[in-house]
């Protein structure tokens, strides 16, 4: 079996070669081992590809190996791959991955969205992520800043196993957001992973990131967008669900916002609108139990504060609505934000 890895691993860094081009190569030789002996020129008429470095002359196999074993990356097979990500039409050859991967039967889901997101995104994410917390879901994100930083995060706050796909190499000098590199290594030391298809020591590349996108909704059962544009890698991620029968969800948003423009195209194309962690839990398969909720009793300025948030603004912009002085309002702020009924974030206030 190492033999096996060790010669996958080789094969991995010629660059020219890709997913695609690897398993013609094990199909046709059965195995890397075995085709590593082969002539170049065989390999190279096998692949269809006439331009390929002979880089047997090039690459130390087992000192390529011994490089992961010193950083603790651990090298998964097709053959030994969860069994969704296995039943993909272009699943990898093999995945490098430092932790270790959750337990396939529980259910996994993708959360995926814009780096560029609003405060709305942020909260909305956070809020739905946590509310999976008590059902041991493993959040799948790809690491980038924005919604994947924030699913992440939420998930290791709420003690959830999460697993982050790179469109990088694992390599600590390569590994992209390089302002994530201390949070990949939280996901590890919880219980979750991170893993790649690239080399080590690869560089991240525009062409890297709707490539690990299948992968993310490879391992998921379901792929929750929560903010993107009409032009956004996190659709790129629902096409791929889509193509692999997953269930998808979206969060609806401003028909003014940017970032909603994506997710309300989703809903519009079948996509399951989503606005808690209980919409998400039902359509996955989940049984719910709800208890009646107790009726917070508001005071009347209170309530006028809470009708007046229908969508997120400003202190300013309450004060303004309402016609009424900040001396009284701020208090009544307060004390709402305390009960957990509104929050302010991001100089906005708005309703939980």
């Amino acid at each position: 079996m190492e033999t096996e890895k060790i010669y996958a691993n080789a094969f991995n860094q010629a660059q020219e070669i890709g997913p695609i081009r690897l398993k013609k190569i094990c199909e046709y030789y059965g195995s890397f081992a075995v085709a590593w002996k082969a002539p170049i020129s065989e390999i190279k008429n096998i692949i269809n590809l006439k331009e390929l470095e002979d880089f047997h002359k090039k690459i130390d196999p087992e000192a390529e190996f011994s490089i992961l074993e010193k950083e603790r990356i651990k090298i998964i097979l097709k053959k030994d791959f969860p069994r969704l990500l296995k039943e993909t039409p272009f699943p990898p050859e093999l995945i490098y991955m430092k932790g270790n991967l959750p337990d396939e039967n529980l259910i996994h889901l993708g959360v995926v969205g814009t780096r560029r997101c609003s405060t709305y995104g942020k909260e909305a994410c956070e809020k739905i992520v946590s509310e999976l917390a008590e059902y041991k879901i493993v959040i799948v994100s790809g690491l980038a800043i924005g919604i994947d930083t924030i699913s992440h995060k939420t998930a290791i706050s709420n003690n959830m196993k999460t697993i982050a796909v790179l469109g990088s190499g694992l390599s600590d000098e390569v590994l992209y957001p390089r302002q994530n590199l201390r949070l990949s290594q939280e996901i590890a030391e919880k219980g979750g992973c991170v893993i790649s298809e690239y080399p080590y020591a690869m560089k991240a590349a525009l062409h890297t990131f709707p490539q690990r996108n299948r992968i993310i909704a490879g391992l998921s059962k379901g792929i929750f967008v929560v903010e993107a544009p009409e032009k956004s890698g996190a659709l790129i991620t629902a096409n791929f669900a889509v193509d692999y029968n997953r269930d998808v969800f979206a969060l609806p948003g401003s028909i003014f916002s940017e970032n909603s423009k994506g997710t309300n195209n989703l809903i519009k194309t079948g996509a399951a609108p989503v606005t808690s962690g209980e919409d998400i839990l039902r359509l996955l398969g989940f049984e719910i139990e709800t208890a009646e909720k107790e009726k917070i009793a508001l005071s009347s300025l209170e309530e006028k504060i809470v009708s007046a948030l229908i969508e997120p603004m400003t202190r300013d912009e309450l004060i303004r609505k309402l016609g009424l002085p900040a001396k009284e309002i701020n208090p009544a702020l307060s004390i709402l934000e305390i009960r957990g009924i509104i929050k302010e974030s991001g100089g906005e206030i708005f309703r939980m």
